[in-house]
C-alpha cells in the first residue's frame, strides 16, 4: 500500500503532462532536488496513516532528475523509494474491496483533473482516476499490509523480497493518442484509500512543494 501509492502518482500522475525530451538540471543534487516527500493529513484521524514517505527519481541512466532544483518526472525512468512506514490501527480486508481514489489538481488547470476518483475531463477515462488497490500491487502484498501493525519497506523485502527501485514506463496512449499530448503542468495528488464504503487512509503527494514536476524543462 504504501509504495503503490506513491508509485501511482508517479505513473498516472505522467499520463497529465508532457514528455518532450525534458532537459535534466546538470546541478541536480541526488536525494535533495530530486526528493519528493509524502504525508497523510495530520489533521483527519483516519485509522491508517502514512509518515515520511520519500522517494527520490532518475532518468533511464539512473541519473538525477531535477528542474529548477525541484524533482522532475521522466518516463521513461525510475524512482527509488527511500523510506516510509504506513500505521495500522486495526485489521481490514482490503483485498475484498480496497479501492484507491486520486484527487489530481494542475498548476495550469482551473479545476481539478481527477476528483475523489471521478475524472473531470472528457478525454481523461475513469480508470486513471481510480483502481483497485490488491489489483495494483498485488494480493500478497494486500495480505501484509492491511494487518494491524507498522509497517516498512524492511518488511517487505523480508517477506516478498520487495524491490524498492522501480521501472517508470513509457507513457500510455488512448486511441491512439498519447495523453502527454492532452496535458502539461505540474500536479499535485491526494489518495484516499476506501474498503466497506469508508475511507480508512489518505495521502498528499508532494508535500514538500506545491506540485510534482512532470517533463518540466528548466526556464532558460
Amino acid at each position: 500500500m504504501v509504495q503503490s501509492l506513491f508509485y501511482s502518482a508517479i505513473i498516472f500522475g505522467c499520463c497529465f503532462s508532457v514528455f518532450a525530451n525534458a532537459a535534466i538540471d546538470e546541478s541536480c543534487k541526488d536525494k535533495v532536488h530530486n526528493l519528493v516527500e509524502s504525508n497523510s493529513p495530520k489533521d483527519i484521524p483516519y485509522p491508517a496513516k502514512i509518515l515520511n514517505f520519500t522517494g527520490t527519481v532518475y532518468d533511464t541512466e539512473q541519473k538525477p532528475t531535477c528542474s529548477n532544483k525541484q524533482p522532475t518526472i521522466l518516463m521513461p525512468g525510475w524512482v527509488k523509494l527511500l523510506g516510509g512506514e504506513l500505521h495500522v490501527e486495526r485489521d481490514f480486508d482490503i483485498v475484498k474491496d480496497g479501492m484507491l481514489r486520486m484527487t489530481v489538481k494542475g498548476s495550469n488547470f482551473d479545476d481539478a483533473l481527477c476528483l475523489n476518483g471521478t475524472s473531470q475531463y472528457l478525454a481523461l477515462p475513469n480508470s486513471f482516476c481510480n483502481l483497485k488497490v490488491c489489483d495494483f500491487i498485488g494480493v500478497e502484498m494486500c495480505k501484509i499490509l492491511q494487518q494491524k501493525g507498522v509497517h516498512t519497506f524492511d518488511e517487505l523485502k523480508e517477506k516478498m523480497g520487495f524491490n524498492t527501485t522501480l521501472a517508470i514506463p513509457e507513457p500510455p496512449s488512448l486511441l491512439g493518442i498519447s495523453l502527454l499530448d492532452l496535458f502539461s503542468g505540474d500536479f499535485s495528488f491526494i489518495f484516499a484509500l476506501e474498503t466497506e464504503g469508508q475511507t480508512i487512509l489518505e495521502l498528499k503527494i508532494p508535500t514538500n512543494h506545491d506540485f510534482l514536476q512532470i517533463g518540466v524543462e528548466d526556464d532558460e
